[in-house]
């Protein structure tokens, strides 16, 4: 069995959100207070039923979800719902009291849990918090406290004190737990081979016994009697005569459950390999001497351990792990260690529950495992991926390009898809030129560049029009709409007998007359006016059919990404290319821009001051192309206009971009 689903109704930042798990691992990401402790919390409520004593519960009012948007709002009672998802007969056979069945369909079996919890005012006029926990649907279905007990969950905090809780005899010792439900283990007996000892309660007493005559010879409780006399000299004289208190002392009583409390928790600092099998010589760090990493690792290891030996020794029946940021103090490699170990838990048994805003963790997920949570508009809302829209080559996609800078998106307020570096390093320094409300970090607004244009991926985590399909931040995609491109193979006919070879002259020609640029886009290019081409006179009617309709169409590609534009997904193109369109924008965009390359190059001539911006821009564009120093120019553009307020102040941001920065902050 595994848990399903999650319901839960007005607890504390949720008003209602609906889960659904996979059966191993689940990811639970989001921005900081988007709900995912609430979540684990939760689960911590439902899972502990079986428990004489609870960690956690519902804290009166503190725990009931307010209203924001309307003040003194009456607290709606908060309600839980666990969905058990049934694999076994044993499932059925141990949890009857949680039993439900679809009465329209007996084959629509599963286990649930319901919690409510309300406030009510008592004939006093005090607040009382009132409960009802059932199994089933119907409420008044009392769980059986022993199938309650078959429930077991471990959960490792976020800001755990890793060393406290590794200490001997510490309260909630996962070692200790560890050693007091083990059932057998393995030593060398006397012909040197390994050797399958029962640990049952005998074994146990024999154990504890062995260490207790140890303690029983006379020197030891000598030193004991020693000791117990000098303490009881000095209560002797300071009580009053004839009630003086007296006590006993003794050394730990050798039971086998009080040895294990004291289990010590070590690292040893030699290699076995430098000891040459005199382990006498080896030396060990206290775990206080190691740092918070290491000791997190070794607490989520205990714990791991733990559930592998409980689950072997089947002691419960469900078993759930639940960890908070096991990103807290761990590098990102060893992020990515642990992370990949508690990946491979799958076939453990165990069902895992982590919370995490590290982009480290979300990028090597499975994306079927990950569950967003976004908070938009003081609203909750999930996202599982498995139920995305996503096709199978998409996901390929995503899990190939989707690293620690992309991954971000999924704690984002909104994000922005760009193709190349030159978009990346301008645009936070145009939405500030826009105006302080529209700072890209302040707004919590990703940029992501994805080096290319397969936005398909990436706009399907916004475009679905099934609310439950999609993240619910605003995205935009900014990309040129390649309009007038133009390429030797849209030449090719066979009714005009044009082959690839003469296609390419035919292209050629073009270029060379000045209808095509170096960026093979049609320019000069009028409908109206009759195009003769030298040495392609026959052609000429042909190829001027070409370009007409080529002069005013946007690529396959944009059209593509056009077509990925609805709900909330916003796509903008530009006219010609980036570069161009800031140049055009005005006269001040183009000095400066022109100023700006003519420092990175300053024997650089270019076109005549008189020439329009539009033949500037090109000229611009060919040089930058040539040159291949796009992302330079973009940067050293950037730095200008951050520093010099003048230039900052006269520089017009393009409409389209405009537009998409708007839509993923305004959403409008």
């Amino acid at each position: 069995m595994f848990l399903e689903k999650l319901n839960i109704k007005n607890f504390r930042g949720i008003k209602e959100l609906k889960l659904n798990f996979n059966s191993s691992v689940n990811i639970i990401i989001g921005e900081n207070n988007a709900g995912k402790s609430a979540i684990i919390d939760a689960l911590r409520i439902c899972l502990s039923i079986g428990k004489q004593w609870k960690d956690i519960g519902i804290k009166n009012d503190e725990d009931f979800h307010i209203n924001v948007n309307e003040l003194n709002s009456p607290l709606e009672p908060i309600e839980f719902g666990l969905v058990f998802k049934i694999e076994t007969p044993q499932d059925r056979e141990y949890f009857q009291s949680l039993l439900w069945q679809n009465p329209d369909d007996p084959n629509d079996i599963n286990l649930q849990i319901q919690a409510r919890y309300s406030l009510e005012t008592n004939p006093k006029s005090n607040q009382v918090l009132r409960w009802d926990i059932w199994g089933g649907q119907n409420p008044g279905q009392r769980i059986k406290p022993e199938e309650a007990q078959l429930l077991f969950y471990s959960y490792l905090e976020p800001l755990r004190n890793a060393e406290l809780e590794l200490r001997p005899y510490a309260k909630g010792n996962k070692v200790t737990s560890l050693f007091k439900e083990m059932t057998k283990y393995n030593k060398v007996n006397e012909e040197g081979e390994d050797e399958e000892v029962e640990l049952n309660i005998d074994k146990k007493n024999q154990l504890a016994n062995t260490l207790q005559n140890v303690i029983q010879d006379r020197d030891w409780t000598g030193v004991v009697k020693t000791g117990e006399s000098f303490v009881n000299e000095h209560l002797e004289k300071a009580d009053i005569r004839k009630k003086e208190s007296r006590v006993h002392l003794k050394l730990l009583e050798y039971k086998y459950d009080n040895i294990v409390k004291g289990v010590l928790t070590r690292k040893p600092i030699y290699q076995e390999e430098l000891l040459g099998g005199d382990y006498t010589q080896q030396k060990y760090f206290d775990i206080s001497q190691n740092g918070l990493g290491e000791n997190n690792l070794i607490l989520a290891s205990s714990v791991l351990g733990d559930l592998k030996n409980r689950r072997a020794e089947q002691i419960e029946h469900y078993y759930a792990l639940l960890i908070e940021e096991p990103e807290a103090h761990l590098h990102p490699q060893k992020q990515n260690s642990f992370f990949n170990y508690l990946s491979s838990l799958k076939d453990l048994g165990v069902q895992i529950f982590i919370t995490s805003h590290s982009p480290t963790i979300t990028a090597k997920s499975d994306l079927d495992n990950l569950l967003v949570l976004q908070k938009q508009e003081d609203l909750i809302n999930n996202f599982a991926l498995k139920k995305s829209e996503l096709s199978p080559n998409n996901k390929n996609y995503l899990r190939k390009f989707l690293d620690v800078t992309k991954s971000q998106l999924f704690f984002s307020n909104g994000t922005i898809l760009v193709e190349g570096i030159s978009e990346a390093l301008l645009l936070p320094v145009f939405a500030e030129i826009m105006g302080e409300e529209f700072n890209l970090d302040k707004n919590g607004i990703e940029l992501i560049n994805i080096n290319g244009v397969a936005f398909e991926p990436f706009a399907k985590l916004y475009n679905s029009e099934d609310v439950s399909k999609r993240l619910s931040a605003f995205c935009s995609i900014i990309t040129d709409n390649d309009k007038g491109l133009i390429a030797p193979k849209h030449f090719i006919s066979e009714e005009q007998d044009i082959d690839s070879p003469k296609a390419k002259l035919i292209f050629n020609k073009l270029k060379e007359i000045g209808i095509v640029d170096t960026n093979n886009r049609i320019i000069n290019f009028d409908n109206n006016v009759d195009l003769i081409i030298e040495n392609y006179e026959d052609e000429s009617i042909f190829i001027k059919g070409v370009l007409n309709e080529m002069y005013d169409k946007i690529s396959d590609r944009a059209f593509k990404a056009k077509e990925l534009e609805k709900a909330n997904l916003k796509v903008v193109l530009a006219e010609n290319t980036f570069e161009y369109e800031l140049m055009v924008s005005n006269t001040a965009n183009a000095k400066t821009m022109l100023d700006v390359y003519k420092r990175m190059h300053p024997r650089t001539i270019f076109v005549a001051d008189d020439e329009s911006l539009d033949t500037k821009a090109l000229d611009l564009l060919e040089k930058l192309k040539s040159n291949k120093d796009k992302s330079e120019f973009a940067q050293q553009l950037a730095l200008v206009l951050e520093k010099i307020d003048a230039l900052r102040n006269t520089f017009v941001v393009p409409d389209y971009i405009q537009e998409s920065i708007r839509w993923v902050i305004n959403r409008e």
